[in-house]
């Protein structure tokens, strides 16, 4: 069952000062999701033209929610999450929002964000000291139906975990809500964040089929033949060692998506018969089968 949890999103009206108005339909304003070292945000009379609205720490979902797809709001390195915001506030008939995932060891960017429908959500740098920090917000479209009716504000997109275990990570959101008067008055900001944890004790059948999982050397080609079947996606990699435990063969991590995979490998013509152990590194779990050169 899915979780459900706050949101904070950011910004839209028409802006009052035109040298504004393409960040009110376009995104937020860089860096205004509340999130640590951020200045300010969209009711600040320096980055928005919502000053003065009423900003809220929204932690009891009382108008936004963050739906993360995995129900213990754990990450495995590499897999990739789809998040789902959503703002209800009665009356409003324009929303907008700004989200930032960071580690809570030295709030740094982390992750990547996969922009699912480019109709109603884009990225977006941050700003100045911040500009390494990437941002998933709306876009023009976005702030209208079907994304934003009456009520009712709902913006779906993906997160990508980072290739390597990076502890505990936080989501820093904002959202808007406004009467879309063409002023401050009468909108609202809600700030709010969402901690996921590092995985534990997975295990290799997690992602692979290990009864599928087939090594076969091809003499005739000079090939390692891996079949295999991912339930999920992950990062794979494939080392080949001898009996002595000297490495012949070893790939680069790479991410692959669930399906059925048949890969060809080339060997050196220059390998002795023996016994060789073909490891199957995938995330941080390993198969290891054992194969004999002839």
């Amino acid at each position: 069952m899915k979780k459900t949890y706050i949101v904070t999103l950011a910004f839209l009206t028409v802006c009052s000062c035109i040298t504004l108005t393409s960040f009110k339909t376009t995104g937020m304003h860089p860096s205004s999701t509340g999130a640590p070292g951020e200045l300010g945000n969209c009711s600040n009379a320096t980055t928005g033209c919502h000053s003065g609205a009423p900003v809220t720490n929204d932690l009891t979902n009382v108008v936004n929610t963050l739906t993360y797809s995995e129900a213990d709001s754990s990450y495995v390195p590499g897999q990739t999450y789809t998040l789902t915001v959503q703002a209800k506030k009665t009356g409003i008939v324009k929303m907008g929002f700004g989200i930032v995932a960071l580690t809570t060891t030295g709030n740094n960017n982390v992750g990547t964000w996969v922009i699912t429908n480019a109709t109603s959500t884009h990225t977006l740098n941050g700003s100045g000291s911040l500009a390494s920090r990437e941002y998933v917000t709306h876009t023009a479209a976005g702030t209208t139906a079907p994304y934003v009716t009456s009520g009712l504000g709902k913006w779906t997109f993906a997160w990508k975990a980072p290739a390597t275990n990076q502890g505990n990570i936080k989501f820093y959101y904002a959202t808007n809500c406004t009467n879309n008067n063409g002023a401050g008055t009468g909108d609202a900001l809600y700030l709010s964040s969402f901690q996921i944890h590092p995985k534990t004790g997975t295990s290799v059948s997690e992602w692979l089929s290990e009864s599928d999982f087939q090594a076969i050397l091809n003499t005739a080609s000079n090939e390692l033949v891996l079949n295999y079947q991912l339930i999920r996606e992950c990062r794979l990699s494939v080392n080949v060692i001898d009996a002595q435990g000297k490495m012949i063969l070893n790939t680069d991590p790479s991410g692959k998506p669930a399906g059925q995979y048949s890969d060809h490998i080339g060997l050196s013509t220059d390998i002795s018969t023996g016994i060789y152990f073909v490891n199957l590194s995938i995330n941080d779990q390993v198969v290891t089968k054992k194969i004999m050169m002839q």
